[in-house]
């Protein structure tokens, strides 16, 4: 089973699952991890390690996280160099979020974050530039995608 955990700065971990919850429902397999002023890097570790320590048989942590090179995200590397059972896809976007967490159980893994990433750089489109190249089109026929 697929258990994701949501590790960002300050508090956008908890907006984030409220955002999946206001669109998709209550889930259950999602936890979240916020790195605020007052916790100290050894505080986060160890806050972290209990998360990704206390599992249910079968379980695997997907660990999304907002900035690479960024604290939460060289704690969690810290940690799976020693833990070693779990994934780390940085770069967090709602788009990620929403193909990965709302994906089936039937999808594998490596499919599941394969097209996660695909989806939050897709996800990613400066619209200005998209009108401009759409100049001359009909209202009526502009790509605009969800």
């Amino acid at each position: 089973m697929k258990h994701f955990l949501i590790a960002t700065h300050g508090e956008l971990s908890k907006a984030f699952i409220e955002t999946l919850e206001l669109i998709a429902g209550k889930t259950s397999n999602v936890s979240y991890f916020g790195m605020t002023k007052l916790k100290s890097g050894d505080l986060a570790k160890e806050e972290l390690t209990k998360i990704l320590t206390t599992k249910k048989e079968g379980e695997r942590f997907i660990v999304l996280t907002d900035v690479f090179g960024g604290s939460v995200t060289n704690i969690c590397t810290e940690l799976l160099m020693d833990l070693k059972d779990f994934d780390i896809i940085t770069g967090l976007n709602l788009p990620m979020m929403l193909t990965m967490i709302l994906s089936g159980e039937e999808t594998s893994l490596e499919d599941m974050i394969e097209e996660g990433v695909r989806t939050a750089k897709e996800g990613i489109i400066h619209i200005n530039k998209l009108l401009e190249a759409q100049k001359g089109r009909k209202e009526d026929d502009l790509i605009i995608t969800d």
